[in-house]
């Protein structure tokens, strides 16, 4: 299994007056390496909603800190699908300072696939299980 890995940069946006990294970040970095994991698979999320009716709404999210990043700090965010579920996909995150590995956050994220009109979960499509399999973890 292959991890998705992105960058990005804490934003000053990002952080408290001190110059140090608000805990809230790390999901919009999660959510990033989650779209861009997704993209790369082939499957942009406006593909998946519009031309595959794939609905992928938040069912659970946890995160644990290690360690706070800085303003303007370089991240790299590792991303892969930790379980795949009748009905429902767990993705982990790792977060590292990316100029020596220093551990920054994890998390887990997992979405169910849904109707949209009647937001009753159903069984994820075989071309989306095919799609992800890259970054599928194995146990």
């Amino acid at each position: 299994m292959a991890r998705f890995t992105i960058h990005d940069r804490v934003r000053w946006s990002d952080c408290d007056p001190l110059g140090i990294i608000h805990y809230s970040t790390y999901l919009r970095l999660f959510e990033i390496a989650e779209h861009e994991m997704f993209r790369a698979c082939g499957l942009p999320y406006e593909t998946l909603r519009k031309a595959g009716g794939v609905w992928l709404p938040r069912k659970a999210l946890q995160c644990e800190f290690h360690s706070p990043a800085q303003m303007d700090e370089l991240v790299e965010i590792e991303a892969w699908f930790s379980r795949v579920g009748e009905t429902s996909l767990t993705m982990r995150f790792e977060v590292y300072r990316e100029s020596d590995r220093a551990h920054r956050a994890s998390g887990t994220l997992t979405v169910v696939c849904v109707h949209k009109d009647t937001m009753a979960k159903y069984p994820i499509p075989r071309d989306v299980r095919e799609h992800i399999e890259q970054f599928v973890e194995r146990e």
